[in-house]
């Protein structure tokens, strides 16, 4: 099942690499034999000054390597690892299009990040069989061997599984055995890391307060999940709304009540395992997914969600005979019910407010070696909307998946329908069985 899970997104980050080829870094140390991978299998040593592009691995065997990156960012590849660099983009600046994605196959290493990721938290990502690691600004090692071990030895850390998250702050270190276990504080550190010093105010200056939802009442959720009631998993989509919730500390969904007559409901109570949470630091929205939990005392799998404060009905007369367009500020990662997780979502939405708003999507969600395409124009409703006929496209499509439509579930928030949230639910061919996740934007 690793190797399988391992393959998948290998192959699936592969398709998302939007600069195949372009040169991301370059060697400031190599010791010994190193070695770079290319995308087609061809190999290269890799020596001091040499060039590491998009898509290429690097297999550093009995030797060493330090690589620097365009943003600044310093990467130490310690022996018998393979590191792989699945997407970097970087236009000399922080304006939204940066991405430091990464795959981790064995070995370890330790970094200083560079710019990206420090305005953005989900523009870096490193990946692993194990769990995946998100920053915002910091120095850590990582170590694969019998598990996902890492240090962190200033700023932050995040490492999430489809157990759940932990947060990993300067002087921790974390571990997990594998993908189903979520990730626990231990004393063991990675080799060599060393104890932090204290830091750098001019590295890591005090961080702004960012704000997250608070528990409370009137809350609207969008949610996509499977029933695993009764094998096989199917999926559902849905909103809740007038609903109490409760959010944790880093402003992750962490229980919701619906108020009477509200379609569906969560058990008193209902245990949730947080796979992913993420917020854009504004106190309107929150998204993540649940590995695991009971909803309307059903027991469910892999619950996506988006909620937050709804639009006002009264502000929609303010915004009518207004275009909006709407960008993506983060997606849960898609998951099929095969059990297979997808690559980087990507998309955005654009809106004509009116007597009857109308609103056009734009997603593309790429999953089991496929990439899918979700585009409607005549979606409407205001603060929530639905539509069960959205187009479905795919290129390259997974076995047995072909052209149909999609069902879409969303709602606006914040003042001014200052954000959106929508969560999607198809069918991914035989292979895949259906397919879901969540997307958040921001005008």
């Amino acid at each position: 099942m690793a190797m399988q899970f391992r393959f998948l997104l290998a192959v699936a980050l592969s398709a998302t690499a939007g600069q195949a080829g372009a040169e991301v870094a370059r060697a400031d140390f190599v010791n010994g034999t190193v070695a770079v991978v290319g995308a087609d299998g061809a190999r290269r040593a890799l020596a001091k000054g040499g060039e590491l592009n998009n898509g290429e691995l690097v297999a550093t065997g009995d030797g060493r390597a330090q690589l620097k990156f365009t943003d600044g960012a310093l990467v130490s590849l310690q022996p018998r690892t393979e590191f792989k660099v699945d997407e970097y983009r970087f236009q000399g600046a922080n304006d939204g299009s940066e991405r430091g994605f990464f795959s981790l196959f064995k070995g370890a290493f330790r970094t200083v990040t560079g710019l990206i990721g420090k305005g953005k938290r989900d523009a870096y990502l490193v990946r692993t069989e194990v769990a995946t690691i998100g920053i915002r600004g910091t120095e850590y090692g990582a170590e694969l061997d019998n598990g996902l071990r890492v240090t962190t030895t200033g700023g932050e850390i995040e490492v999430c599984n489809q157990a759940g998250c932990t947060p990993v702050g300067a002087g921790q270190s974390a571990y997990t055995p594998n993908a189903n276990t979520k990730p626990e504080y231990t004393t063991d550190k990675v080799s060599g890391t060393p104890t932090p010093p204290p830091p750098d105010p001019k590295l890591y200056p005090e961080k702004p307060p960012v704000a997250v939802l608070t528990s409370g009442t009137g809350f609207g959720v969008v949610y996509s999940t499977y029933d695993v009631s009764s094998p096989p998993p199917l999926g559902a989509t849905g909103h809740v709304s007038d609903a109490t919730a409760t959010f944790d500390e880093l402003g992750g969904l962490s229980g919701l009540s619906a108020a009477s007559g509200a379609p569906v409901a969560p058990a008193a109570g209902a245990p949730t395992a947080h796979a992913e949470r993420a917020t854009d630091g504004s106190g309107v929205i929150a998204w993540g997914r649940w590995a695991s939990g009971t909803f309307a005392a059903i027991p469910v799998s892999q619950f996506h969600y988006v909620a937050g404060i709804p639009t006002p009905s009264s502000d929609l007369a303010a915004l009518s005979g207004i275009k909006a367009t709407y960008a993506l500020v983060g997606a849960t990662t898609p998951t099929a019910a095969s059990g297979a997780l997808g690559g980087i979502v990507t998309g955005s939405l654009s809106v004509q407010f009116g007597a009857t708003t109308h609103i056009a999507t734009l997603l593309n969600v790429p999953i089991g070696g496929g990439s899918f395409t979700l585009s409607g124009s005549g979606i409407t409703g205001f603060p929530a909307f639905t539509d069960s006929a959205v187009t479905l496209s795919c290129s390259p499509c997974p076995v047995g998946a072909g052209p149909g439509s999609a069902t879409v579930n969303g709602m606006f928030f914040g003042s001014g329908a200052s954000h959106a949230g929508m969560t999607y639910l198809f069918n991914g061919g035989g292979t895949l069985g259906d397919v879901t996740g969540a997307a958040a934007f921001r005008r």
